[in-house]
């Protein structure tokens, strides 16, 4: 079976046809919608329903998981004692779990997936800092779309996050 390829993107102040064509440049079947709060107060074009309604009318699949793996889970267990989100706690909730299982069955039925937040830059999304990490520590390399002909690779990401200075991701296992 062909195996599908798990991106990243950002839509910040993108029009829903800017968007589009980056998603058909890279070939993608499916919007894995990733916000905590699917809705938008500066792009409402992004709120859930009416960019879900464009998308399905484009021919392009949508599908919300932010409550599973959003980076504001609503489990208090997941934060630190100051009200920090601990990634080591966020990444071992079993929703947590559930949404990743969710990302790689569907790469593993081919489909070309974009996980989609506000934050048009990767590294300062938990797109990167979360979800990316634990798929780098699954072997999968998340492939964060900057434009039609401009991807940077996880370990890319982490790099520029670490300033080039770390060579483990954020939760201490070696990158390279």
């Amino acid at each position: 079976m062909n195996t599908g390829q798990l991106y990243s993107v950002g839509y910040g102040l993108r029009s829903p046809d800017e968007f589009l064509a980056l998603l058909n440049s890279y070939q993608i079947d499916y919007i894995a919608d990733v916000r905590s709060n699917p809705y938008s107060k500066w792009n409402p074009d992004f709120c859930r329903e009416p960019i879900e309604a464009y998308l399905k009318q484009k021919g392009i699949g949508y599908v919300y998981i932010g409550d599973m793996i959003g980076g504001i889970p609503k489990d208090s267990n997941c934060y630190n004692e100051s009200g920090k989100l601990d990634y080591q706690k966020a990444k071992a909730h079993p929703e947590f779990i559930k949404g990743i299982n969710r990302l790689l069955t569907a790469q593993q039925k081919g489909l070309n997936v974009a996980l989609m937040c506000g934050e048009v830059e990767p590294h300062t999304c938990h797109r990167s800092k979360l979800i990316g990490e634990v798929l780098h520590e699954k072997k999968i390399d998340l492939s964060h779309i900057l434009d039609s002909r401009n991807l940077k690779s996880q370990t890319e990401v982490m790099l520029e996050i670490t300033k080039g200075r770390n060579t483990t991701d954020l939760f201490g296992n070696k990158m390279f």
